[in-house]
């Protein structure tokens, strides 16, 4: 596959092996663009849903920015638990406990930002959708 430089997110794919749970959608990493330093994931959580809690090894530092809808942010153990809107930014360290609860009635969409490339077993999500497609990113309508 030619690196995709330039797309529009609505034509991603979306990855999921929970529907009513969630969808994620690779962006950028280094299978789909060449990116070899960051790797960043449009997250969609549905409404009531929780996703975690988990913890990625070292040096898996992740941050998230929230573009719609709300949730509760828990980080740690035991977590210290934020209310999470448009706008705002996260920084989870690496080790670190942490998980979502959408308590919107709408989908919560966040933006997940990574160092690249991810090791095998840094993160199930990725893993189960490299065993499943044979890639990270696909377009809609693409085998």
């Amino acid at each position: 596959m030619a690196n995709k430089l330039v797309f529009h997110t609505k034509d991603v794919a979306g990855f999921t092996t929970a529907e009513d749970v969630y969808v994620s959608r690779m962006l950028i990493d280094e299978h789909n663009s060449g990116s070899d330093r960051v790797q960043v994931n449009h997250f969609t959580l549905k409404p009531g849903k929780v996703s975690g809690p988990g913890a990625h090894p070292e040096p898996y530092n992740e941050m998230y920015y929230v573009l719609r809808g709300r949730a509760l942010l828990r980080l740690g153990d035991p977590p210290e638990v934020y209310d999470v809107q448009p706008g705002h930014m996260a920084f989870i360290p690496a080790g670190m406990a942490h998980g979502l609860e959408n308590i919107g009635d709408e989908d919560l969409e966040i933006l997940t930002i990574w160092p690249g490339p991810i090791a095998e077993g840094a993160n199930s999500l990725y893993d189960m959708r490299l065993a499943a497609w044979g890639k990270t990113f696909k377009l809609v309508g693409e085998e």
